[in-house]
């Protein structure tokens, strides 16, 4: 018997791996419920050894924020706060459960926020897909979440990436005031949806849903006027100016890398509540960060503003694509780059899947693998500052999110150049080119 040649046996595993593919895929498209579930069930198991740990800091200071309220001391005017209003009462619920049970209620309540997600995700494939792929956002969450369990749910964050998400799934649905609305509560809750309201207006304008969506928006603002006559809130926002670099910022991360190879003398301090690289060569890179920060928010708020003109068909993985543009451009450029982050990103990346485009939520899942690696860090020395292989893991995580924000761009880019060409000059779609979304 003669032995197998090369491409012969390279035929043979490619086909194997194409059969076991598509029984797969068709298993999973036949039992998409049992799939769903499965996923979820194992997303909790993940994250179960997380609810046994101690308070981390973020829960004490929003204990402290609701216990203050309860003595009677008002946040902003009383006690400095560095979060939004509206995220108040996020921090007050769970001490309704008892001072004692603060860290199990609001547990609690980020796992309802998180199955929340879950399940508009897997609603959202069910609805807009079919087969395999109506799964992949929901598979792409519960995979990313897992990476994330060491601080996922002792951080309010996935609060307001389940107003975003459900804020995206009502655009879709073209209820444009509620939409507005859950994006006024998103911004009230943690500021970060502000870049997405100048895109959304601009589709929601193009389908006859401006007003809407305006009349939703200033609806969910409007409580901040009567507010702001008895507390200062926007004070939260006077607290992030005075920020410096924070470790895990790309400006940072380079500047850290750059002392552990004697390139540049920085120190890792921590600093109220967070740590920073400190020095003259991070005093001299923070103005500038500052600088390039605004302005990388700035062009991609154009960028999502510009393509919102151009976008004929409104999907929900369309406008995941959209609003992930100017989304990292605040999280990659940003000067403060909490590992929390990520959580904002995760829906949406997810969402971004249903076009078929995986890259996007494959880059991203792999840059939330690398956030624990880098926050506790692989040695546990994160406090004292991290060695050189979780410097360039740090470093690496940072390019990657750069790196999907320019590939975003291009393929955006791409899309709309397509479908220019493919309408003829009386502004009708070429009958003989199909550009797929």
């Amino acid at each position: 018997m003669r032995p197998a040649r090369p491409f012969e046996l390279r035929a043979s595993v490619c086909g194997f791996a194409s059969k076991l593919n598509g029984w797969v895929t068709g298993l999973a498209a036949r039992r998409r419920f049992s799939v769903a579930y499965g996923a979820m069930v194992a997303s909790f198991l993940c994250l179960l050894p997380a609810m046994d740990a101690r308070m981390q800091g973020d829960v004490r200071l929003y204990q402290s924020v609701a216990n203050d309220l309860f003595d009677g001391k008002l946040p902003y005017r009383d006690r400095v706060v560095e979060y939004p209003p509206y995220a108040i009462p996020l921090f007050v619920l769970p001490r309704l459960f008892g001072e004692e049970n603060y860290l199990e209620a609001f547990v609690a309540l980020a796992l309802l926020a998180d199955w929340g997600i879950k399940l508009m995700l897997f609603n959202a494939g069910l609805k807009h897909s079919k087969g395999a792929r109506s799964l992949l956002p929901l598979l792409v969450y519960c995979a990313s979440v897992a990476f994330l369990r060491y601080f996922f749910l002792q951080r309010y964050d996935v609060f307001p990436a389940l107003i975003c998400l459900a804020a995206v799934l009502l655009f879709c649905s073209r209820r444009f005031a509620l939409s507005g609305l859950a994006i006024a509560a998103g911004i009230g809750v943690k500021l970060y949806p502000a870049v997405f309201v100048p895109g959304l207006f601009v589709l929601a304008a193009r389908q006859g849903g401006g007003r809407r969506f305006l009349v939703g928006l200033v609806a969910g603002l409007l409580p901040l006027v009567p507010l702001g006559f008895i507390v200062p809130w926007w004070r939260f926002a006077e607290f992030h100016a005075v920020r410096g670099l924070q470790v895990e910022s790309l400006y940072a991360s380079v500047l850290w890398l750059g002392n552990l190879l004697g390139l540049a003398p920085v120190s890792w301090e921590y600093t109220q509540k967070w740590y920073e690289v400190a020095g003259p060569a991070a005093t001299a890179v923070l103005p500038w960060a500052r600088e390039i920060f605004l302005l990388a928010v700035l062009f991609s708020t154009v960028i999502a503003v510009w393509n919102a003109t151009r976008l004929g068909e409104t999907s929900p993985a369309l406008l995941a694509r959209l609003l992930l543009v100017p989304l990292l451009g605040f999280v990659a450029f940003n000067q403060v780059l909490s590992p929390q982050f990520m959580i904002w990103l995760l829906p949406l990346a997810a969402l971004a899947s249903l076009d078929g485009d995986r890259w996007i939520a494959l880059a991203l899942t792999t840059a939330a693998l690398l956030t624990p690696l880098i926050y506790p860090s692989l040695t546990g020395n994160y406090a004292s500052g991290l060695n050189l292989i979780e410097t360039i893991i740090l470093v690496l995580r940072n390019f990657a999110l750069l790196g999907v924000w320019a590939w975003i761009i291009r393929q955006n880019w791409i899309a709309q150049g397509l479908n220019l060409r493919s309408t003829d000059n009386s502004g009708r779609p070429d009958p003989k080119r199909r550009v797929s979304g």
